[in-house]
């Protein structure tokens, strides 16, 4: 009986007394007030809740991490030079840096790093000190997104710029870690053989 006297009395009615019609009235509030809570916080954590995950993406380093990994590793370096404001960089992070082919060969195959192409951030590039928005005119980049390659001494091989498909930049990964272009085979060349 007590348990119950605790519970009518937090919801300000004492447990001796019957039910006054004031009381059942604010006692009826009170619920509404509670339910209109639980459903508030209800509908604030299904609007806060986590999104389906999704596909892991490509694992960015900063530049100056990805060029030791990238020459103490044999691997060649992917750079993303995006800005903050590029649409199409945007774009590129979620189609093409999100597929699972891609991401799939780049992470097995290569070293990346994203560069903000307007940051004032440091970074040491061949024992000098830039920043990245010097380092990004130095490598010749001139449009957004670009993405620059490195081989796995740490010198430029290539960069490519604009928005690219997943199925056109997989071509590219695979055409620059074969080091076709040592081989004196172009990109041309080598996607007809890669149709066979």
């Amino acid at each position: 009986m007590q348990g119950l006297f605790l519970k009518l009395n937090f919801f300000g009615i004492d447990g001796n007394q019957p039910f006054s019609r004031e009381a059942k009235l604010k006692n009826l509030k009170l619920q509404y007030v509670i339910l209109a809570m639980i459903v508030g916080l209800a509908s604030i954590a299904w609007m806060i809740r986590d999104e389906p995950a999704k596909p892991a993406g490509i694992e960015w380093l900063n530049f100056e991490n990805a060029h030791a990994k990238t020459v103490k590793e044999k691997k060649l370096m992917m750079v993303d030079v995006y800005t903050d404001w590029c649409k199409w960089c945007k774009v590129m992070d979620e189609q093409t840096f999100s597929h699972p082919d891609v991401v799939k060969f780049a992470q097995k195959n290569m070293v990346m790093a994203k560069m903000n192409a307007e940051s004032d951030a440091k970074v040491r590039f061949k024992d000098k000190e830039y920043t990245q928005r010097q380092l990004a005119m130095g490598l010749g980049v001139t449009g957004y997104p670009t993405v620059v390659f490195f081989d796995d001494k740490g010198e430029m091989i290539t960069s490519v710029s604009g928005f690219i498909t997943p199925d056109k930049f997989l071509p590219i990964l695979e055409y620059l870690h074969g080091r076709h272009y040592d081989k004196k085979v172009s990109f041309e060349d080598f996607l007809a053989q890669r149709k066979k």
